[in-house]
């Protein structure tokens, strides 16, 4: 038996530059980090069935193309043998919410299933193989990369498709008070981003020129984030989120909700430095930066528009898998470096 798992990512600049549409035109730049919120897969060669039994949004007994989880169905196809097998996954947070669910999902099955052998970037790009050609999906790859490699990250999207990825050192101490002061509330509404990025993606097809503006400015944000990161400057970096979520809030007409937008007017004058809707856009986890002053506050602003805190912190771990004996003592498979 074999069990893998990887973290859910905070996009803290550069989000909507590493869509394809963008990077092959431009060039996309991308600030992230991941969290102590994970997604975790079981699977287990199974011998009592001549099928694969599926434990994943729902449960389902078939052949590999009977799975009814895209995701996992196309993961199979391509990192199985069709050999009977049972799988399961659990989720600390609700899928299509924005913290990129359904990448590390994708991140931890093909990893589990390729038995740990692959390195960051193969499971990465796998992942990415997966939701973007396998499924057609019309995303970017940071949320794949930030969830194999884990810590903070900037990912270079180059033209040319391939993709570098970097470390970002932090300070210890205020890794941990950026813990504090960035706070995640669900709106209470789940989307898929795929089809919110639609829109997006059709007006930089069509050279919108508005579109192309706000990408770039939105680009522009990465260095002036990585600036506050190595400045231990919270506030700027609050400061960020809220100049991103202005020029990301126009990009669609999906992006954003009305309950949003008085949640977050009122967090702002509550004492909050800046927010933003994370992933796509739509619903699910919006982050808010607030001084320790004004957290109370900020929380009860939020709260009262019916918006619920998720507790987290950054976690440096990214795609892990543990090989478990039953008479034995787990083994851990792990994931190998970039080459």
């Amino acid at each position: 038996m074999w069990i893998s798992s990887a973290p859910l990512r905070i996009s803290l600049a550069g989000g909507g530059t590493d869509v394809p549409g963008y990077a092959s035109r431009f060039g996309g730049l991308v600030l992230g980090a991941t969290t102590d919120l994970r997604v975790t897969v079981v699977g287990r060669p199974a011998g009592t069935h001549r099928h694969i039994r599926a434990c994943l949004d729902e449960c389902s007994s078939s052949a590999g193309a009977g799975i009814t989880n895209p995701f996992a169905r196309e993961a199979l196809s391509r990192h199985w043998d069709g050999s009977p097998l049972d799988l399961a996954s659990f989720a600390d947070v609700p899928g299509g919410s924005g913290l990129g669910s359904s990448s590390a999902f994708s991140v931890a099955l093909v990893a589990g299933l390729e038995g740990g052998a692959l390195t960051q970037d193969q499971a990465a790009e796998a992942a990415s193989s997966i939701e973007m050609h396998g499924l057609g999906r019309p995303v970017g790859r940071q949320d794949q990369y930030l969830s194999a490699h884990g810590g903070f990250r900037t990912i270079d999207f180059h033209r040319d498709g391939t993709v570098a990825v970097e470390e970002v050192p932090v300070d210890e101490e205020f890794v941990h008070r950026l813990d504090e002061e960035l706070l995640l509330f669900f709106t209470g509404r789940t989307r898929d981003a795929g089809e919110v990025l639609g829109e997006q993606n059709a007006r930089v097809a069509h050279s919108d020129r508005d579109a192309e503006r706000r990408l770039h400015a939105i680009k522009a944000l990465t260095p002036l984030a990585l600036d506050a990161l190595k400045n231990n400057d919270a506030t700027a970096l609050g400061q960020v989120l809220g100049n991103h979520w202005e020029l990301k809030r126009h990009l669609g007409s999906r992006v954003s909700l009305p309950s949003v937008e008085r949640a977050y007017a009122d967090a702002l004058d509550a004492g909050a430095s800046g927010g933003k809707l994370l992933g796509a856009g739509g619903g699910g986890y919006f982050l808010v930066h607030s001084r320790a002053a004004c957290r109370d506050d900020v929380r009860t602003a939020m709260a009262t528009h019916g918006f619920t805190e998720q507790p987290f912190r950054f976690d440096t771990r990214g795609v892990r898998v543990t090989s478990v004996d039953p008479a034995g003592q787990p083994t851990r498979l792990p994931t190998r470096p970039p080459l």
